[in-house]
């Protein structure tokens, strides 16, 4: 059994991977070839059963029926509710117990955010646990690689500068996908933290060896780029749709980075596929109540909030309404569509359009992983006995 941590995953998933992974797992949920468990919902545990603290267990699988793996991916975390964006917000919870003193960071958001996250690897067919891996690098390298499969059938072949909204780690991830599938020369990025924007601008000029420039405004960033992407973790629009220049591919990592505008100006939106509609159609009643009146208003107020299910909610019924527009990833893919049918035509990438394929694209990715970090002979061997339950004696179990 093989064990894989985040600086294991460094060394073997380049975003060249990460992109033939994600396009493959998108054509095999395109194709019925991918199981997806469609009970899941997080299991939540606070006030009400005496804890002062929400915590936080959530479980989401699949299973790919072309190469016989099973994918789970398990995440724990602890949440809290801080003062934010003017009203109390629930936000991962630190390691430790002190909320952040930084005032480089917004106010009460806690110093040391963290989850845990694993990607448990079975072979379904002896039922077998072949690898755990640690998920933080897979997920953020898996952005880049859904970025770059929406660029690569949506943006216009001659795309050459991108205006970027953001300066974390997810930034950096889509950039490089960006990069990885169009000839980009120059970069206009803007962040309010300086520093931030400052550090960006010169660790991803030797990294990717382009012109990439800091500038004062999102404004300056998104004018006259031919690609807008936004990476924030901002609960409001970081944009004016009316910046976006003709001919723009927009991507945009949240739902809470794009109102309403962006949907009336783009003349494509991307989903990923078809049956993801019947996947994010919550039907329970405290859903229904978080997600009533205008989706927009809802999706802002929900996001705010810090509540992940009616801000998707939300965030669903609002693209439901510019449905005439959509185009599905997995119809792109298998070239039973085309992204754009001219130059000068928007085209759109938001979220949440089909976030029940978020764990669908780790389906061929970690397996990708687990075969690279073999043949290069990185990770942790452990003996396969501590995991398997295979004995040819009756144990001897202790009474007392």
């Amino acid at each position: 059994m093989l064990l894989l941590t985040n600086d294991d995953v460094v060394q073997v998933l380049t975003m060249e991977k990460c992109l033939e992974a994600v396009e493959e797992s998108t054509r095999r949920i395109g194709r019925g070839q991918l199981v997806r468990w469609d009970g899941g919902r997080n299991i939540e545990v606070g006030k009400a059963e005496g804890l002062e603290r929400v915590y936080t267990l959530r479980l989401r699988p699949v299973l790919d029926l072309v190469d016989a793996t099973a994918i789970l991916r398990l995440n724990s975390w602890v949440s809290v509710t801080v003062e934010q964006f003017g009203m109390p917000r629930r936000v991962i919870a630190p390691l430790g117990e002190t909320l952040n003193a930084d005032t480089s960071q917004k106010p009460g958001y806690p110093q040391d955010s963290e989850k845990s996250g694993w990607l448990f690897l079975f072979d379904m067919r002896a039922g077998k646990l072949l690898a755990i891996v640690q998920e933080r690098d897979v997920q953020v390298i898996r952005v880049g690689g859904v970025a770059a499969l929406n660029a690569k059938y949506l943006a216009r072949t001659d795309a050459r500068s991108i205006g970027l909204i953001g300066a974390g780690w997810m930034a950096r991830s889509v950039l490089m996908g960006h990069c990885l599938v169009r000839d980009i020369k120059t970069v206009k990025v803007f962040s309010p933290n300086p520093k931030s924007r400052s550090n960006f601008t010169e660790q991803m000029k030797k990294q990717l060896g382009i012109e990439i420039t800091p500038v004062s405004s999102a404004e300056e960033a998104v004018r006259d780029a031919d690609i807008v992407i936004s990476a924030t973790n901002t609960a409001e629009p970081t944009f004016d749709p009316a910046w976006v220049a003709q001919g723009a591919h927009v991507y945009c990592v949240t739902g809470a980075e794009y109102d309403d505008r962006m949907l009336e100006k783009a003349d494509v939106v991307s989903w990923t596929f078809p049956r993801s509609l019947e996947y994010d159609a919550a039907k329970d009643f405290v859903t229904s109540l978080m997600t009533t009146g205008e989706p927009q208003e809802a999706k802002l107020a929900a996001r705010k909030r810090g509540g992940q299910t009616g801000y998707r909610m939300a965030g669903w019924r609002l693209l439901e309404k510019y449905a005439s527009k959509r185009v599905f990833l997995t119809d792109l893919v298998e070239g039973q569509a085309v992204g754009r049918s001219e130059a000068k035509q928007i085209t759109f990438s938001p979220s949440p359009a089909g976030a029940s394929a978020a764990v669908v694209r780790f389906a061929v990715l970690v397996p990708t992983v687990y075969r690279e970090a073999k043949r290069k002979r990185i990770g942790h061997d452990l003996p396969d006995e501590w995991f398997d339950q295979q004995t040819e004696a009756y144990p001897t179990y202790r009474l007392k």
